[in-house]
């Protein structure tokens, strides 16, 4: 909607869209120890990471590949 595109309102909704998303668990987070510092992967459980609070790593978004300007 280009019409609440740099508004406050804007704003609002991505907060509360994020929001929603961390409560109904569709977002991955890093998991932490007790004394706050990130959790490692245990290499022995292979089809379990504990590094993430979700059990599964994140899947690695795709980049673009960058193409350069043809000089004469």
């Amino acid at each position: 909607m280009s019409y609440i595109k740099g508004t406050y309102l804007e704003e609002l909704i991505d907060r509360t869209v994020d929001g929603w998303a961390k409560i109904l668990g569709f977002t991955d987070e890093r998991s932490r120890q007790s004394d706050g510092t990130y959790k490692g992967d245990d290499p022995s459980t292979p089809h379990v990471n504990e590094a993430w609070t979700s059990g599964k790593s994140p899947k690695k978004k795709a980049t673009r590949k960058k193409t350069r300007k043809k000089t004469k």
